[in-house]
């Protein structure tokens, strides 16, 4: 495998914010559009502090999307230790972080079932899962990196990577785990910046088909506990591009939820998803054909 393959992740500084990185994102894909699906509540929350949230890892619903964070080392015999078996997990290495989970998926059935409930109530034909339901938000990376930029500039103790994913089987993330903490730099890699965010940007293959780009916050210097949350500010009539509700809402609920965010303070473009729209298809016929039976 390449270096890229192998996950050693090559962080390029944003020019005039040396401490807002990205990486495994061309230039050509810089504008190019990413999506994220808001529950409706939390980006009504967003818009209304005008504050995007970055979460822990230890938060996250996979129990090993944080893979570094479920290795331990051990040695059976250890005499310089005196001891006959020792074991650390290389948790305690981590440094601290927080992240924000985007998509180069254009979007898939998939995607939207998995992060948006919809369940129409047969006599008004309303969401009765409104808390579930997702609203499916577009930016670009050149976009977040902007916002990332100023959070840079307000918060001098943190970095900010934004990064494509890498997908391997689970084999191939434990034996990348495993070179790193065998070689020069051993588990201490995990408390730099690079180290700390390749941990964050390896996943399973079970999840390629998210084809995710992920916003991440490192701490370089371990202090007290911070909170499992990390709030910023952002405009986000600057940073959205558009959004779309989900499209097995009716029209007219989807016209209401486009009034609150018109009301919180949104002026970008709200379009409509099409894809559960039916649709009629004309077939042109150059022969007569029966009537129905």
């Amino acid at each position: 495998m390449s270096n890229a393959e192998a996950g050693e992740v090559d962080l390029q500084p944003i020019i005039g914010a040396q401490r807002v990185l990205r990486a495994r994102i061309s230039d050509e894909e810089l504008d190019s559009p990413i999506r994220r699906i808001f529950p409706l509540w939390m980006l009504q929350r967003a818009l209304r502090l005008r504050q995007l949230t970055l979460v822990s890892p230890s938060l996250w619903e996979d129990p090993r999307e944080d893979p570094v964070a479920n290795c331990a080392m051990t040695r059976l015999r250890d005499e310089k230790a005196g001891c006959d078996f020792r074991q650390t997990f290389l948790e305690h290495y981590l440094a601290p972080a927080w992240a924000q989970s985007w998509s180069f998926n254009p979007g898939s059935d998939t995607l939207l079932r998995a992060y948006s409930r919809v369940l129409l109530d047969e006599l008004e034909g309303r969401n009765t899962d409104p808390r579930n339901e997702g609203v499916t938000v577009t930016t670009t990376p050149r976009r977040l990196m902007r916002a990332m930029s100023k959070w840079a500039k307000d918060g001098a103790k943190y970095h900010f990577v934004i990064a494509r994913a890498l997908y391997g089987s689970e084999a191939q993330i434990h034996e990348w785990v495993g070179n790193v903490v065998r070689g020069p730099q051993g588990p201490r890699f995990f408390q730099s910046v690079e180290g700390r965010a390749d941990s964050l940007l390896w996943k399973r293959d079970y999840f390629r088909h998210e084809e995710e780009v992920r916003l991440i916050c490192i701490k370089r210097e371990p202090t007290v506990d911070e909170g499992k949350l990390k709030h910023f500010q952002f405009d986000p009539n600057e940073t959205i591009s558009g959004m779309s509700f989900d499209p097995r809402l009716r029209r007219f609920e989807q016209l209401e939820r486009e009034a609150v965010v018109r009301g919180l303070g949104y002026t970008g473009p709200v379009t409509e998803d099409s894809a559960y729209h039916r649709i009629i298809l004309d077939i042109q016929m150059t022969t007569e054909w029966p009537d129905p039976a």
